[in-house]
């Protein structure tokens, strides 16, 4: 009979080794990244919103993971914020985040529903920070509302600040028109179809000079003293 010959099989070590090496290496990031904590948050941009409110949104206050934070998933968060109008984050190296945002601006609060409206046209019962907004002081109808939000919020933001309180005040001939109650003590009626007229307020001003009264932005441009 013949005997069988023993097949001895030598382990290559070198590979081995380089193979042990590199998966060694590959924990060794897999943990850094996994570990590795947001280090600096620098905020941009906000004016009414504090950066201590736009971090406990994010819930990143105690500098929590950066792999399990990156830049786009904070940047999905904050965009579905009522209050922020548009944002950008950037990461930066050694775990910076660079947030930019564009606030929501409120264009005016309604007392008859304890509203305020904002920029984008959504509504909230109440803002994250102390605001003295225009009031809508009386209820306007929808398809009177409608026309008018669409051109009031284009209105430049300066007058907007100037204006105190606005009342739905129509005509048998003008089922649209409205007076706003300026901070300055003056009136001011104008209806939808001439609201971006009042955007020349601050030209209109100086020439009452000092007066206070009524201009009638509705039918013409006249002023009547008080």
């Amino acid at each position: 009979m013949k005997k069988k010959k023993k097949i001895k099989r030598k382990i290559k070590i070198v590979p081995v080794l380089i193979l042990l090496l590199i998966i060694s290496i590959i924990a060794i990031i897999v943990f850094f990244l996994i570990n590795f904590k947001i280090q600096n948050i620098f905020i941009s941009g906000n004016t009414n919103l504090d950066d201590e409110y736009i971090i406990d949104y994010l819930k990143i206050s105690d500098y929590p993971s950066y792999i399990s934070n990156l830049p786009k998933i904070l940047e999905y968060k904050l965009n579905k914020n009522s209050y922020i109008k548009e944002c950008n984050i950037e990461g930066k190296f050694f775990g910076v985040l660079n947030i930019n945002i564009t606030e929501n601006k409120v264009l005016f609060y309604k007392d008859y529903d304890s509203k305020y409206v904002l920029e984008s046209l959504e509504e909230v019962e109440e803002l994250p920070y102390p605001y003295v907004s225009t009031r809508v002081i009386n209820y306007i109808p929808d398809t009177v509302y409608d026309s008018f939000i669409k051109k009031y919020k284009d209105l430049d933001k300066i007058v907007i600040d100037k204006i105190s309180e606005i009342k739905y005040d129509p005509t048998p001939y003008d089922e649209e028109r409205f007076l706003f109650y300026m901070i300055d003590g003056n009136y001011v009626y104008v209806t939808t179809t001439k609201l971006e007229s009042i955007n020349y307020y601050n030209e209109i001003y100086p020439s009452l000079e000092g007066k206070k009264g009524i201009l009638y932005l509705d039918s013409g441009n006249h002023f009547q003293s008080f």
